[in-house]
């Protein structure tokens, strides 16, 4: 058979060619050689079992693509859809928004994604980076994944995923999550929706509802990274189509044609004021894919 065709005769899509900034959440980024959108999990392991490690990517709202583009093989999860709920449990696929499995929780009377339910991005890339808001981790709610581990389809229990601050197991080693299911427990669901609502007002009061890619650095020593870059005096710094938000200086936004370079660029800048100014090397959050030169 043809290279692909049983990626395609299993039900997913493949695209040659296609502009990252088409489908990135901070629409930017060159080429991608191959772009295979799986519909579910069957043609998601398919597609697995079919590429040359490929990167997976889910709603990119943490992910930079260069600008150069990127060679090789790319699956897109934003179509591995699904959810079920059985008891106080939740079972989403890694192509699910966070967002809509917090309300689906807040809907059948299951707390403890309450202050989740503002992250952007698929169920897939939450867990696998351990995404977090307001003192809450995924990582406390996740009970198992199902995941594709060396060819095989395996569950992994919370412990197994060896959990950090944004990190985990599931990343270190390439672990590809198909699905993860959470475990909850029940509460008024009024107390829940209202809970909800002061979380979700209280990130649109402190962070910009503009293109980024969320918090650009993880917290140092306990500190966020925002108090060290607005002390540089980088609030509304521009590179290029970007700039460090005037409303919260850990993110960077898009205002208008940006590049990839360009938020790279404004990173750096960044990274070596706070280096210059009080000894300290800020870790990006964000991920970079493909080739950036600096």
């Amino acid at each position: 058979m043809k290279m692909y065709d049983l990626i395609i005769a299993s039900g997913a899509t493949i695209c040659y060619n296609k502009l990252a900034k088409e489908f990135t959440y901070i629409k930017t980024g060159g080429k991608v050689d191959t772009l295979i959108l799986p519909t579910n999990i069957d043609n998601f392991v398919v597609a697995l079992n079919n590429t040359t490690d490929p990167i997976i990517f889910g709603g990119t709202t943490n992910s930079l693509i260069s600008d150069n583009g990127i060679e090789g093989e790319v699956i897109l999860t934003t179509n591995v859809k699904g959810i079920t709920v059985c008891g106080n449990t939740i079972t989403a696929n890694a192509g699910e928004m966070l967002s809509k499995v917090c309300n689906i929780a807040k809907d059948n009377g299951l707390t403890g994604m309450e202050q989740l339910s503002g992250i952007p991005g698929t169920v897939g890339g939450a867990v696998n980076m351990n995404a977090g808001a307001y003192g809450q981790f995924i990582s406390d709610v996740l009970y198992s994944i199902t995941a594709f581990v060396d060819g095989k389809i395996v569950t992994l229990s919370n412990n197994e995923c060896g959990f950090g601050y944004r990190t985990s197991g599931i990343a270190q080693n390439k672990i590809v999550v198909l699905s993860a299911t959470f475990k909850l427990k029940e509460k008024n669901q009024i107390l829940i929706s209202n809970d909800m609502k002061y979380y979700k007002n209280k990130r649109r009061e402190s962070q910009p509802n503009d293109l980024s890619l969320g918090s650009v650095f993880k917290k140092h020593q306990n500190i966020g990274a925002g108090y060290y870059i607005e002390n540089c005096g980088l609030k509304g710094k521009t590179c290029g189509g970007c700039k460090v938000s005037e409303k919260h200086a850990n993110f960077i936004i898009n205002i208008g044609d940006a590049t990839s370079n360009d938020y790279a660029d404004l990173v750096k800048i960044c990274q070596n004021n706070v280096y210059d100014k009080y000894n300290i090397q800020l870790e990006r959050e964000v991920k970079y894919f493909g080739e950036f030169i600096f």
